[in-house]
Parts: structure tokens; sequence; C-alpha cells
């Protein structure tokens, strides 16, 4: 067996806190070898909108369950392109918090109809107010998700009556403060 031959059966990997850029992003989704990729763990790097867009156009991760990207200074542009990737049907954890979400960007995600396994999405300190919780909620997609996390935000009541109003979650545990 080949040493590419290996790479073919990695599952999770971790690379948080090493300091990527939208440059390494880029190397990452141009990766045509790891086919059975579950896990992928990104936080705390310098990813950005760009290396989020670079992230989005993967079509190799067919199995990938849990993203992690939190504290990468991702926003509207890099949201809105995570939001469209079809590949990523099997998503089950995306933890965005810690960076720059805010209304519009909750617009894109709350639109998303392929993460239809979502189960936990974590959309802490993202500076997303009542607007962009209504924007979440009016999702019918995510009839799976247990918990979302908006802990750290500025959704307030009205965000909160917004919120509750979906009919979707079923299962759903919000957290907000």
């Amino acid at each position: 067996m080949s040493f590419n031959q290996t790479w073919t059966h990695l599952r999770t990997l971790n690379l948080s806190q090493n300091k990527i850029s939208e440059i390494g992003a880029e190397y990452l989704s141009s990766n045509e070898i790891w086919t059975n990729l579950q896990s992928l763990d990104l936080s705390s790097n310098k990813i950005g909108d760009y290396g989020a867009v670079y992230l989005s156009r993967n079509n190799i991760w067919t199995h990938l369950q849990t993203l992690k990207l939190s504290n990468n200074s991702i926003s509207v542009k890099g949201a809105r392109h995570l939001s469209n990737n079809q590949t990523w049907t099997n998503l089950r954890t995306l933890d965005l918090s810690g960076n720059e979400i805010g209304n519009k960007a909750s617009e894109y995600l709350g639109s998303n109809e392929f993460w239809t396994n979502l189960q936990t999405f974590d959309l802490s300190q993202n500076k997303i107010g009542w607007k962009g919780a209504e924007l979440l909620s009016r999702n019918q997609t995510w009839t799976n998700l247990q918990t979302l996390k908006l802990n750290g935000n500025n959704i307030g009541e009205k965000g909160a009556e917004y919120l509750s109003s979906n009919k979707t979650w079923t299962n759903v545990r919000i957290t907000w403060k």
C-alpha cells in the first residue's frame, strides 16, 4: 500500500491553531484523496472569507459530519459560500462560533437546503441580532436540529420570539444567553 493510499482512510483531521490562512484552506479543499474524511477541525486559524470560499468548493468530502471553523474571521461572503455547498449533506455538526457572521450572513445560512442531517449548529459570538435570528428561524430544512447555540449575540426578546416560532425544529434546544 502506497503512502497516498493510506491517506484515503483518513477520517479525522485536527488542524486547529496552526496559522492556516486562505492559501492553506485552498490547498486543503483541493485534496482529492481524503474521500472518507468525517471530521475536520480548522478552529482558530486565519482562514477568513476567501478560505471559506475555497473550502465551500470542495466536492470530495461526501462523508463529512463535523466541520469546525470557529474563530476564523468568516463573515458574509464566507458564510454565503459555505451555505451553498451541496456535497456536505451528511454534515451533523457545524461550528462557526467566534466569527463575524452578523445578520446578513444569517440569511444565507438560514436558507440552506442541503444540510438535512444537521444536529448541532454553533453560531455563538457572531454579532447576530434579532433580524439574524428571524432569518435563521425561517429554515425548514434542518428537521434533525437538536442544538442551536446563539449565546454571546444580541438577539433579544424579539429574536427569541422568532426562533421559538419555527415549527420544523421540533427537538431543538436553543441557547442565547
